[in-house]
């Protein structure tokens, strides 16, 4: 599969109201409210309707760190995208969670809370 191929799945499986991504915990999914073909929104308020957004550029360099390296975790992420870790967090496995929601990735936890992403 190529990113091409990848970003025509993220726009017609991850879909708003239907689809809920896998946290990086592995017990609670995000509801996936918008899918605007560049970024995609997630609930991420456990007791408000505070939400967050992933950007397709996101997911797409994901998707390549999982193709060159073997893996994608949290160092990865931030190494592209430090700002956006910086104000939030779970943005990392939201990216991740849309990979795994489309069979690219599994997640491999290494304690409670956290976890890397492998193919």
């Amino acid at each position: 599969m190529n990113w091409q191929q990848l970003e025509q799945r993220i726009k017609n499986e991850i879909e708003p109201g239907r689809t809920a991504i896998l946290k990086s915990n592995g017990d609670e999914r995000r509801i996936v409210t918008s899918n605007d073909g560049r970024t995609i929104r997630m609930r991420t308020g456990v007791e408000t309707d505070s939400d967050k957004a992933i950007s397709y550029e996101m997911i797409k360099s994901a998707f390549e760190t999982l193709i060159e390296k073997g893996k994608f975790d949290s160092v990865d992420f931030r190494a592209q995208f430090s700002k956006e870790y910086r104000n939030a967090p779970c943005r990392y496995s939201m990216t991740g969670g849309v990979l795994v929601e489309l069979g690219v990735a599994q997640r491999v936890p290494f304690d409670k809370k956290r976890c890397t992403y492998k193919p």
